[in-house]
């Protein structure tokens, strides 16, 4: 059952693909209440943040939901948050989906209500589950749907920032090389002129 999932979730990426934003859609200015009637803001603690758009209709989505938990509760350098839309795409009305969530008893996930589905429209989410990648400035950097276990998230962030860093190291090593290639090529001309006055 287990390589099913996998072969059909890697087939759905493939198809799928990911989905990264030329200009970063901002999400600094959206404003959820959560399940527990509390307000939330993307961007607000500074933290990049990991985001997953769920339904309690989509067995892959209830599988991984443990995964989310466990996730929610560790230290880490990202906040995770998911967000259902109650009342659209066939899921149970706001009400009806928090008495049902509440069943499920998980204690660490924040889930986040878009009752009328204006950031799924916003981000173009078209599979649950799907993944968005937000920076700390509360921008969305990238969709990737289909199911991600915890380690691929947190890879996902890691390698993130290994991005940053290597891309600076990268630019600093092609500084670096410039500078020498110029030195060489001074050189080489310096010896050139040495060898055409003898």
């Amino acid at each position: 059952m287990k390589v099913l999932k996998k072969l059909f979730l890697g087939i759905m990426m493939l198809l799928m693909g990911t989905v990264a934003f030329g200009a970063e859609m901002d999400l600094s200015k959206v404003t959820l209440k959560d399940v527990n009637g509390m307000s939330y803001s993307f961007g607000k603690d500074g933290k990049p943040t990991y985001v997953k758009f769920w339904a309690s209709w989509c067995p892959i989505c209830l599988s991984g939901l443990e995964d989310i938990d466990n996730l929610s509760k560790e230290k880490k350098d990202f906040e995770v948050v998911t967000v259902v839309s109650p009342g659209l795409v066939g899921e149970k009305k706001t009400e009806d989906f928090k008495k049902w969530y509440k069943s499920l008893e998980y204690k660490n996930i924040k889930v986040l209500l878009d009752e009328k589905g204006e950031l799924s429209k916003m981000l173009n989410i078209r599979v649950y589950p799907t993944s968005v990648v937000v920076n700390k400035a509360g921008k969305a950097e990238k969709v990737l749907p289909g199911h991600l276990e915890k380690a691929e998230i947190k890879k996902l962030f890691s390698s993130k920032m290994m991005n940053d860093k290597e891309m600076k190291d990268n630019h600093m090593m092609k500084d670096d090389k410039m500078m020498n290639d110029k030195n060489m090529m001074k050189n080489d001309k310096m010896s050139m002129e040495k060898k055409t006055s003898m």
